[in-house]
């Protein structure tokens, strides 16, 4: 059921949204100036529920408030992959909100029963209620957020267009290197979720980190990751 934003709703996900990319330098009055537009909606969903469908219409870009979901994409054989992990505070669909058909890209399952803030395409382009010394600091960082989210795609492109496994671990560990600015680095991702990231088998990952570490090109303790032979991991620098 969808509900409008009231100063008791607003109070109530405060910490939740001010943790948001999207309200980065945002004071509390001027947060609730702009969560106080009536395009706003707030809608629930149960577990294992769909929050958006492939393929459908998109009524707005969505911010998770509660509850936690999963972005998914299937292939043509109905293959599902998990793509990321949506938790309390993540935005999702903003990179579709001013094309001209914005159809949902890929399918959100809730994992917890969750709440989502929608915000349309209306709410960045009308007058902000009187917020004007938010407006341009709120669609610096949708911008941001989405320059961010367009990198990280362009980093696994580069990942992918490896051939040989090895190969793009280490273009996977040079990315985090030159990010982290240290060594050792600290891996973002278990095993699965890294695997997930270069499209490998977690077994065939476990067995040639196993590999690299034999020929001491890197030592691995937990989701530390010492670089023992930068040379040739930087070959594959993205």
């Amino acid at each position: 059921m969808s509900i409008g934003l009231s100063n008791d709703t607003i109070s109530s996900y405060l910490t939740t949204l001010s943790s948001s990319a999207l309200f980065r330098h945002i004071g509390e009055d001027e947060l609730r100036l702009f969560l106080s537009s009536p395009d706003l909606t707030i809608k629930t969903f149960k577990k294992n529920s769909f929050i958006a469908i492939a393929g459908e219409p998109m009524e707005g870009m969505g911010l998770l408030l509660s509850g936690r979901a999963h972005l998914t994409r299937e292939n043509v054989l109905g293959q599902r992959t998990i793509m990321t992990e949506l938790t309390p505070s993540a935005m999702f669909g903003e990179a579709l909100l001013f094309t001209d058909i914005p159809n949902w890209p890929a399918t959100i399952q809730t994992t917890k029963d969750c709440e989502v803030l929608f915000l349309p395409k209306s709410a960045f382009t009308n007058s902000f209620n009187h917020c004007d010394t938010c407006q341009k600091q709120i669609l610096t960082n949708l911008l941001h957020d989405m320059s961010e989210k367009a990198l990280a795609l362009t980093r696994k492109v580069h990942y992918l267009s490896l051939k040989g496994m090895r190969e793009r671990i280490f273009a996977y560990f040079d990315d985090l290197y030159r990010r982290q600015k240290q060594n050792p680095i600290t891996l973002p991702h278990n095993r699965q979720e890294m695997a997930d990231v270069l499209n490998v088998s977690r077994t065939s990952l476990s067995r040639e980190l196993g590999r690299l570490q034999d020929e001491s090109i890197i030592t691995l303790e937990g989701k530390k990751v010492t670089l023992l032979d930068l040379q040739a991991i930087s070959e594959y620098s993205f």
